[in-house]
């Protein structure tokens, strides 16, 4: 059993090493002036291409979009899940019922973690509106 798992972990530990790439994106020859001019050039485009079309405003109306969407698909699965387990429990035996107990242990902390992160989500969206 210790040779199996060792051989595993060689195997997943080799795999990992082939798996890291690293990316080199520079192209050589810019001087720091040609890198700022290009910098700046950047910006003037992205200014000039925007014309107004992203603001705080739509950004915000996008957020609370995304929020609502993800809250709502949320409580769907939450409401979901806990009635099929309260099915399961309902019509299981002695066993069943002890399975969907450590079921329902994962689904209350995955709940806290949904909803949890929806509560942050929105705490930090309205500290941001106010600065």
């Amino acid at each position: 059993m210790k040779k199996v798992l060792s051989i595993i972990i060689l195997i997943v530990t080799i795999l990992m090493l082939f798996s890291i790439q690293s990316a080199t994106y520079a192209t050589g020859g810019h001087t720091a002036g040609e890198v700022i001019k290009e910098a700046d050039g950047f910006i003037q485009k992205g200014q000039a291409g925007a014309n107004g079309l992203i603001t705080q405003e739509k950004l915000k109306e996008l957020s609370d979009t995304i929020y609502n969407i993800l809250l709502v698909v949320g409580i769907i699965a939450a409401v979901l899940i806990g009635v099929l387990l309260g099915i399961k429990f309902i019509t299981a035996g002695v066993e069943g019922k002890a399975e969907v107990q450590k079921a329902l242990i994962i689904y209350v902390m995955g709940c806290v973690v949904v909803f949890g992160a929806f509560t942050i989500w929105k705490i930090v969206v309205t500290v941001l509106q106010g600065i």
